[in-house]
């Protein structure tokens, strides 16, 4: 396989982003693997409008919890590569990013079996960022926005659990985020959308703040020219949404600040 990843996809109701997620990465894995759980939106018309044969898209319908963890591992079945990104619908590699990532899977540690990518999350728009401090999330002895994306493909890992707690265990059930020695980090962000609206059929992790301005390179993706049906990238939040974010958004950084302390 040429760059040795393939990218594992579940989605539903991602019309927003998904065109920009599927193109972000595609020119850098050898194929993406992607099970849609019942979309009612333009999800499929748009997966299906992307004419390249490296997709392969799967309608599995409504499934549970339990159900989703089953779908990971068929896809790690289906895959011919010895790693696999996982990409959600709301989530866009910058070139530098996925070519990083490429490159260490040609070089890492063969005791390594996945990879951590620190994030950015945009708030309103593509253009206001959430604050380092509002990640929670401890690893490798750092805490902020940070995800494990890439997984080697080995007999010793499935996935075990109930989404969206689910892991990447053992046979012994411990997840391979609690073994820092079989972890790498690219250098690199992804960009991670989920606060921004998806769909016209919500998602309940749409955030009402103002974010901190930041002079970021945007993602190539949002660039590339786009057929009609996919929804323009540069989203802003209405007057009252505006409004209302402006007065949650000194509360948020208050209790940031405490927690902090």
């Amino acid at each position: 396989m040429k760059n040795n990843l393939t990218a594992h996809m579940l989605v539903k109701n991602e019309e927003q982003w998904i065109w920009y997620a599927i193109n972000s990465v595609i020119n850098r894995v050898d194929q993406i693997i992607i099970y849609d759980t019942g979309s009612c939106d333009n999800t499929i018309k748009i997966i299906e409008s992307i004419n390249n044969g490296k997709i392969k898209l799967t309608k599995a319908g409504e499934i549970n919890s339990e159900k989703l963890i089953d779908l990971r591992n068929k896809q790690i079945e289906e895959t011919n590569t010895d790693w696999f990104l996982i990409l959600d619908g709301d989530e866009v590699w910058p070139e530098i990013t996925i070519k990083e990532l490429v490159n260490k899977l040609l070089q890492v540690n063969s005791i390594v079996n996945a990879i951590v990518v620190p994030a950015i999350l945009p708030l309103g728009d593509l253009y206001h960022y959430q604050p380092e401090n509002a990640g929670k999330y401890n690893i490798l002895g750092r805490t902020g926005h940070y995800n494990i994306r890439c997984y080697r493909k080995t007999n010793k890992y499935r996935w075990k659990g109930i989404y969206p707690l689910e892991a990447y265990m053992d046979d012994k059930g411990n997840s391979v985020q609690q073994k820092p020695d079989e972890l790498e980090l690219l250098t690199n962000n992804y960009w991670h959308l989920t606060h921004l609206k998806r769909s016209r059929f919500s998602h309940n992790k749409f955030k009402l703040e103002i974010g901190d301005f930041r002079k970021i390179q945007i993602p190539e993706t949002f660039y590339i020219k786009r057929p009609k049906i996919i929804p323009a990238p540069w989203v802003k939040y209405s007057i009252w949404e505006y409004l209302l974010a402006s007065i949650l958004t000194p509360v948020l950084k208050i209790k940031r600040k405490i927690i902090c302390e």
